[in-house]
Parts: C-alpha cells; structure tokens; sequence
C-alpha cells in the first residue's frame, strides 16, 4: 500500500514534533492560501469548523496520526473511510487533491525552515500522495455504488413540502421531497443526506440523519438554530430563509453509522440536537416490534428542549427513556443497571458531551467494541483515541 521508502518515514519521523508544535497554525495557514488562489475549494469545507478553528485542528491531527502509524496504517482505516464519505457527499473528485495537496505541503515547508530539505518535502509529498490514493480509491467506490446514472452522483434538486417547529429553541423538522420525479435515494438508518445551500456566494453543507427509516418517498431531517456545530449555517438559512415549496441541493446519504445487526440490547446517549443522529435507529426498532431492546438516555438543556421526548415516551416501555438536563448533567448512576456485557452502546453529541460520555463508559469497564460515536463535529476526540486503542 505504501509508497513511502524507509528512509522518507525516519525523515517524517524525525520531522512531525515540528508540525505537532505548530500544527493548527500549519493547516490555518494552509487553508487561508488555499482559498485566497481558489476561492471555489471554499465549497468543500465547512466555514463554521473553519471559524472555530476545529477543521485546520482535525486536518492536522489526521497527518499526524498517519505519520505515526505508518507500520499499521489499518488502525486509519475508520477515519479515512468517514472522511471518504463526506468527500463523496460534497462532491470531492480527484482532480481537487493535487490543488490542495500544493498549498499543504507548501504551508508545511515553511514551518520547518532550514529543516525543510529537498529530501524531506520529497517524505511529506510522498504521504501526501499516498493520503489522497486511499482517499481516491475509496472515493471512487462510493460513488460507483451510487450507480450509472451522473445525475444521482451530485446534488439533485428538493423542495420542501413540509416544515414545523417541534421544540423549544427554533427546532424544525424539514421534509423534503425530489423535484425531477426520480426514486429518493435508499438508505440505512444511521447514514445522513447532506443538504447545499447558497449564502453569500459559497456553498455551504450540512450532514442530516433522516429522522424515520426510508420510506421511498422523502427524507426528514431536524435543524435547530442558535448552536454553533457543523450545520449551524445550513440550518439557520433553511429556518430562516426557506419556506414550504422552497428548493434546496441534496445528495445521496453516506456514512457507516448505524445500527449493529444482531444485536439483542440497545443504549442511545445524546447530546442535545444529537438526539437526530439516533432517531431513525430508534425508530427502526420500533418499526421492527423492537422497541423493548432500546433504552435512551436524553440529554438536553431544559426539558422543552428534548425534541422528540414525546414520541420517545410513547414508543418506548415505561423507564426506558429518560430526559437529562444541564441541572442534572449525565454521570455513571445514570447508565447503572443499563448496561449489559453485550450492549452496543449509539452516542452522538458534540465532542464534549462524547468525552464525557466516553469516560463514564470506560470507568464502567465497558468494551470499546460496543461503543459507537457520532459527533455533531469534526472527529478530533475519536482521531486522538487512535493511539490509546
């Protein structure tokens, strides 16, 4: 798999303390250049992760964890293949990566300075090269399942046919239907469509789970507004800006999050709008007769926030969900007596509130195998748990 000789991965080795020191002001910079040539690769990254400063983070924390485990490069096999599917949701083709393979490696050259030798930047363009080979790779598969119509393989087209507000703090469900007469795309709970719209001359994406198993005839997604994650700027102009009949971009779902086949016992944790990401799973079961193998854990800042708590307690046996407030911040008692050996464990949220979720679990000694994350951001808590696996 790999093209990078023994003596470029010393020369990466020796060199990666440098770009851990300044990482963030690396890929920062990098971007800046980036988009100040090629104002169009705006449109594949998300400004809100740009602005908070998790985005450059998450791009420097994936080169140095490739550096590190370049004698077992399987262990990026889960980061590479979330990262390949929001590519392929954004529409990422491989003419884009030597663009920005150029900016990053020239961005890298001038941290290192004197160390930067022809020898050396020949090591980074080499892993370079191969980061975007996987990426290429994995890419093209993607959108080959998509089948051999082109059309099914960009953004096609919404309308929104309904719109309501279902809770406190301007939390909408959207239902969304396609307008050139075209079969929605099939999906499997877990998996999100990404919606594109157009705001101040960019691009911008946001990543929604349906909230209800496919139907085959439209999807429903949930936007809250007045939360700064990955969807705030898609949400706030879908809230705002785009009434019943409106058009919106959509593309095929992605994603491999979902539920565990077979599995007899299912826990849900989530973190305020996170609750979305679980919804369709949750009601999947339902759909299934299996609505007893399910018990949520509902964390919210008040309880007028807890979108879906109705549905939730009208689907689930009595105890099996409950609704957490910042009064009452979730802690171990609160998975006591719901966690069995087998258990798969689905939590989704922002990083912190997986953090803290993680720890609980951890300290109740349950297996890592069972436990399965969806963050609401960019994935650098799940990047940092590579080495510790």
């Amino acid at each position: 798999m790999s093209n990078i000789t023994a003596e470029q991965k010393k020369l990466l080795q020796s060199t990666v303390a440098t770009m851990r020191e300044h990482g963030k002001d690396i890929t920062t910079k990098f971007y800046a250049t980036l988009f100040k040539e090629h104002p169009e690769f705006r449109n594949f990254f998300n400004q809100t992760n740009q602005q908070t400063g998790k985005q450059p983070a998450a791009l420097a924390e994936t080169v140095f964890q490739f550096v590190e485990h370049l004698d077992n490069l399987d262990v990026m096999t889960p980061q590479m293949s979330r990262l390949s599917t929001k590519h392929r949701a954004v529409t990422v083709k491989p003419e884009h990566y030597p663009v920005v393979g150029k900016y990053l490696i020239q961005s890298i050259k001038e941290y290192l300075g004197d160390k930067g030798t022809p020898e050396v930047m020949a090591a980074w363009q080499a892993l370079y090269d191969l980061m975007s080979s996987v990426f290429i790779k994995k890419e093209k598969e993607l959108y080959d399942q998509l089948g051999n119509d082109e059309r099914d393989k960009g953004f096609v087209p919404f309308s929104v046919a309904k719109k309501e507000n279902i809770a406190a703090g301007s939390t909408h469900l959207f239902t969304l239907t396609r307008q050139d007469g075209g079969k929605i795309w099939p999906f499997t709970v877990g998996q999100y469509i990404t919606v594109r719209v157009e705001k101040d001359g960019v691009l911008h994406h946001g990543h929604y789970n349906p909230v209800e198993p496919c139907n085959g005839n439209d999807y429903s997604i949930v936007c809250r507004e007045g939360h700064n994650d990955q969807n705030t700027i898609v949400s706030e102009e879908l809230i705002h800006n785009r009434a019943v009949g409106s058009t919106v971009l959509v593309s095929a779902p992605a994603g491999t999050f979902g539920l565990v086949k077979d599995a007899k016992q299912h826990l849900f944790i989530a973190g305020g709008i996170g609750i979305s990401s679980l919804m369709g799973m949750i009601n999947e079961l339902n759909k299934q007769g299996k609505a007893a193998s399910a018990t949520v854990i509902q964390c919210a800042q008040t309880e007028d926030r807890a979108t879906f708590a109705n549905q939730l307690r009208n689907i689930l046996p009595k105890g099996q969900h409950t609704v957490l407030t910042k009064e009452n911040p979730i802690s171990k008692d609160h998975i006591q007596g719901k966690l069995q050996a087998d258990t798969h464990v689905y939590t989704s949220g922002s990083e912190t509130f997986l953090a803290a979720v993680e720890n609980i679990l951890n300290g109740a000694g349950h297996p890592r195998s069972n436990i399965h994350i969806k963050s609401i951001e960019p994935t650098l808590g799940l990047l940092k748990a590579i080495g510790r696996k």
